[in-house]
């Protein structure tokens, strides 16, 4: 096979045969030289087993690694990797069939984006039981600086790089995301960093992926908690390296965390919402007080590439 000019990435761990969808949409893409790449941290061989019907595809590349976190299973991704643009889902989205051709225009016209953020749109789903994560763009934006991010979020399940700048900032942080020592934000944190060592984000509303991972209401309450926590290590860590600039963001999130929950007392209500302020201060204490690389701006932890088995289905 020819070098592939998109690499596709999904990062799973005890998915099972639900990872199949994701799995599908992407090789039905219409871009004509990508590979997938399929980073497994599951604990049984179910998801594998369940991708053998793949086996005849080439383009599909099954690893299998005993770690654990999804920050290390993105650098694991992105380490093999033979593209020099990593697009990334999760395991329980689907993608259209021009979503890697669109990634790699969008990129191709932005030559100083290092990182890249679509539309994710919930999949159908029960509105009174609960919701499903999304992230609705309206227009396209070119993040370049810090106080800019704070508008600017962005979710994995819709995200893509440029491989080598972002391996070149140590990649993504391990210590950051599901399974880690922080449980979020290792998406966020790569944006972050990224516009740190000159690098912009893109936030492009021409293509999108669509998002099954539904949760009842009681999930998406410590689905917040893990966020705001892991979004607290994220953003310390750039204060803890001297760069007070971004301070600016941690004082913008004083509004949803803080100010909006004391809103209620005005009216002699109780406040509401204070889990996401508790949880943002947390990740800031944990932070600090958790060693990290100042030049890289990420958490010391596990370096390289981890024991990984490049299995054939």
């Amino acid at each position: 096979m020819s070098l592939p000019t998109m690499s596709a990435v999904i990062c799973t761990r005890n998915r099972g045969e639900r990872i199949l969808a994701a799995v599908e949409s992407i090789l039905a893409n219409d871009h004509p030289t990508f590979e997938l790449i399929v980073v497994d941290q599951s604990t049984d061989e179910v998801t594998g087993n369940a991708l053998r019907r793949f086996h005849h595809d080439r383009r599909l590349r099954y690893i299998t690694t005993p770690t654990k976190g999804l920050g290390l299973a993105r650098n694991i991704a992105l380490q093999l990797a033979r593209a020099p643009l990593v697009a990334f889902t999760d395991d329980d989205c689907r993608v259209p069939s021009d979503w890697l051709r669109i990634i790699e225009d969008e990129l191709q016209r932005e030559s100083r984006v290092a990182v890249l953020f679509c539309n994710v749109f919930e999949g159908p789903h029960d509105t009174s039981a609960g919701f499903i994560p999304c992230y609705k763009l309206r227009q396209r934006v070119v993040v370049k600086t810090l106080w800019q991010k704070c508008r600017a979020h962005g979710l994995g399940a819709g995200m893509a790089v440029r491989r080598e700048p972002v391996l070149a900032m140590g990649g993504f942080d391990e210590a950051l995301g599901a399974g880690g020592r922080f449980p979020s934000a290792e998406d966020d944190d790569i944006a972050v960093r990224a516009i740190a060592h000159g690098w912009y984000v893109l936030e492009t509303p021409a293509t999108f992926v669509i998002h099954d991972g539904f949760r009842t209401w009681r999930e998406g309450r410590e689905l917040a908690a893990r966020d705001w926590e892991g979004w607290g290590a994220s953003h310390i860590k750039l204060l803890k390296a001297g760069r007070w600039q971004a301070g600016i963001m941690l004082l913008y999130a004083l509004r949803p965390a803080l100010i909006e929950p004391l809103l209620p007392v005005l009216r002699l209500q109780r406040p509401r919402g204070l889990g996401r302020f508790v949880a943002l201060v947390r990740g800031c204490l944990r932070g600090l007080a958790y060693p990290m690389n100042r030049e890289l701006l990420v958490y010391q932890g596990i370096t390289g590439v981890p024991a990984i088995v490049d299995r054939s289905l």
